[in-house]
Order: structure tokens, then C-alpha cells, then sequence
């Protein structure tokens, strides 16, 4: 992070002089021989407040010339994630409660902070800090597909008045710091995919290579039963040609129009089996870039968690040589509780 408004060699000097000033109005007004004084000691008196003078007039000038007429405060994070995914989330103003580091919404360290504007990837926010409203500009900008940083830049106009101009300036300190520790709230949250997209979501490499497959057609989305017959005919077929699965069947329904589906199920077997009318050998890059997920719960939560990964795949700018699919942990058929169906959800990339 970085701002814009050090000076801490001006806080150490107004101090020190405020403390100076402090010692010489205690001496000149403690002192008996302030009315009652021989020439010398009046003589002495006049030096030290002719001195007083000439600092509060070194004050007054220090506050004009150290504190400008706007206070310019700029704080940036860098993030792991992708601009079009944070930007989705930022928009709904309800999702900043699961981050924002205040009790209270908008609220923190004795600040109120309101959006009053939403321009593509820039937010303007108005921060209530007393009397005074800053004005500030919250801005994503990206980097790479898979980074990003946060502007946050605010700017505070200061009083003529030199007392409260000084105030102004303490003041701004302050929301500088309360503006690091929210980025960094807003950081940490958002580098988490299942906080954008509702799981973890991340890039592995495909296990499995060789799969054999079966493709039906349907009139409406497939039941679990359906589903089921695809998948022990290929378990009947798999053991025919002398085979050994590796891994849990998959499934993937496309849905051609309002009452047209074809749903193609396949297991991962250890070698290549033949074609026939019915089935089919399908070839995965061993080794290639899948995105990888895991969701417990029935078919919305399924359909949701694929357009989730879908999101991903955009969101980060990968382009995708086959279809996602799901790999059904669960089986469905002895499991009639969906809320403990267990699917994991793969999208080859590059």
C-alpha cells in the first residue's frame, strides 16, 4: 500500500512546538514578576513573549505550508483473482457484510462510508468522518486473467482556519489507516474462490485418459433411474471386454431445446475397449489442465455448481477443448437423500 500523505516530520515538529509554546505561556503566566518586575526582569518577559509570537506565527505558517488545500490519500492491493469475477461479487452490495471489518456495515472506527455511484469498475464512496464528507474513488483495475489490484484513492479538502485545518489533517490519518484495513479485509476475502463462486474451485490435471461412453436421448431431463441404466450398461460392457474401472462414472446432460436431451455417461477404464452401435471410446489429454470442484446436494445445486465453473472458465480466460462433466461420487440409486449426494464437478482447460 502506499499513500500519498506522509509527514511525520511535521507531526514531531507542531508537537515539540505546541510543547514549547506550552512551557513559555506557563512561564509567563506563573511568574509574579510579570506586573510587578525591575527593568531587567521586564526586559526578559518581553523577549520571551515577543519569542511566543514569533512561534505562533511559525505554527500558523507550518500548518499552510505542511498541510496542503486537499489532502490526496491513495491506498492499492494487489489480488489473486480475476477483475470479472471480484467485480460480480463487489456489485451486490449485500455480499460486502461477509467481508467488511466493522460490526456494522459501512460503519468503522468512528467512519461512515455510503457508495453513491456504480460506473463499470468504479465505485465512488462518500466517508463521513465527523463534519467532514471525503470524497473517494474505489477502482479495479486489471492485470493479468488471473490478477488484479484495488485503487482506492480519497481526497479531503482543508479549512482556511489553521486549528481546524490541522484537525483536518490528523483526521485524514485516520482514514488512511481505516482504508488499509479494509482492502486488506476485502484481500483476503476475495482470493477465495468459494467466496465468489460459492466452492473451491481449482486447476488440477487430468487422471483419467481413456473412458468408454454411452450417448441416449431423452424428452425431458433424465431421473436417476434413466441415469442409472446408462451407467450399469456400461458396467455390464466394461466387464464383457474383460476391464477394470478407475474411477466413478461420469455424467454430462446437454439440453438442446425445451424438450429435447441427450445425456452421455462414461467411466474411466485401464485400456481402450471397441466401438459399437451403443458404445463408444472416449480419449482425455492425460496430464492436461481440468478444473476441479466438489458439491454436496441435488440436481440445482449441481446445475448451479456448473455454471459456477463455467463463470470460472470465462472469468479467467480459459478456453475449453471438451465438455465439462460431472463424476457422480454418490451413487444415486442407493442414496435417495440429495442433500448428501456428493459430485465432483471437472472442465478440461488450456
Amino acid at each position: 500500500m502506499e499513500s500519498t500523505n506522509e509527514n511525520p516530520d511535521f507531526i514531531k515538529f507542531y508537537n515539540h512546538f505546541a510543547e514549547i509554546v506550552c512551557r513559555t505561556i506557563t512561564l509567563a503566566i506563573s511568574s509574579p514578576l510579570t506586573i510587578f518586575a525591575n527593568p531587567e526582569q521586564r526586559k526578559a518577559m518581553k523577549k520571551i513573549l515577543i519569542s511566543l509570537v514569533l512561534l505562533l506565527m511559525l505554527a500558523f505558517a507550518a500548518v499552510y505550508l505542511f498541510i496542503p488545500g486537499k489532502i490526496k490519500i491513495v491506498e492499492t492491493i494487489s489480488l489473486n483473482a480475476a477483475l470479472t469475477g471480484v467485480s460480480r461479487s463487489l456489485v451486490d452490495e449485500t455480499n460486502w457484510k461477509k467481508w467488511w471489518p466493522g460490526e456494522t456495515l459501512f460503519n468503522y472506527n468512528k467512519q461512515t462510508h455510503s457508495i453513491r455511484s456504480k460506473i463499470s469498475s468504479v465505485y465512488g464512496i462518500d466517508i463521513y468522518s465527523g463534519k467532514d464528507t471525503i470524497n473517494s474513488q474505489l477502482e479495479l483495475i486489471a492485470v493479468k486473467n488471473d490478477t488484479m489490484t484495488i485503487s482506492w484513492h480519497a481526497e479531503q479538502v482543508t479549512s482556511n482556519n489553521p486549528f481546524t485545518r490541522f484537525s483536518q489533517y490528523r483526521e485524514a490519518k485516520v482514514t488512511e489507516k481505516n482504508m488499509k484495513v479494509i482492502l486488506q479485509s476485502m484481500k483476503a476475502f476475495l482470493e477465495k474462490t468459494q467466496n465468489i463462486y460459492g466452492f473451491e474451485i481449482k486447476k488440477t490435471l487430468v487422471p483419467d485418459s481413456v473412458l468408454i461412453s454411452v450417448r441416449r436421448s431423452f424428452d425431458h431431463y433424465p431421473n436417476v433411474r434413466e441415469i442409472d441404466s446408462m451407467i450399469q450398461d456400461l458396467k455390464k460392457y466394461i466387464v464383457h471386454n474383460k476391464a477394470f474401472e478407475k474411477n466413478s462414472p461420469m455424467l454430462n446432460v446437454l439440453k438442446l431445446d425445451s424438450s429435447h436431451y441427450e445425456a452421455m455417461s462414461a467411466i474411466p477404464v485401464d485400456r481402450a475397449l471397441p466401438q459399437t452401435p451403443e458404445f463408444a471410446p472416449k480419449f482425455l489429454l492425460k496430464g492436461g489442465n481440468i478444473l476441479e470442484a466438489q458439491v454436496q446436494g441435488g440436481p440445482h445445486t449441481i446445475e448451479n455448481g456448473l455454471q459456477e465453473i463455467e463463470n470460472y472458465r470465462s472469468d479467467y480466460g480459459y478456453t475449453s477443448p471438451a465438455i465439462p462433466y460431472q463424476l457422480l461420487v454418490t451413487d444415486r440409486l442407493k442414496e435417495t437423500d440429495t442433500t448428501k449426494w456428493i459430485t465432483k464437478l471437472y472442465y478440461p482447460v488450456f
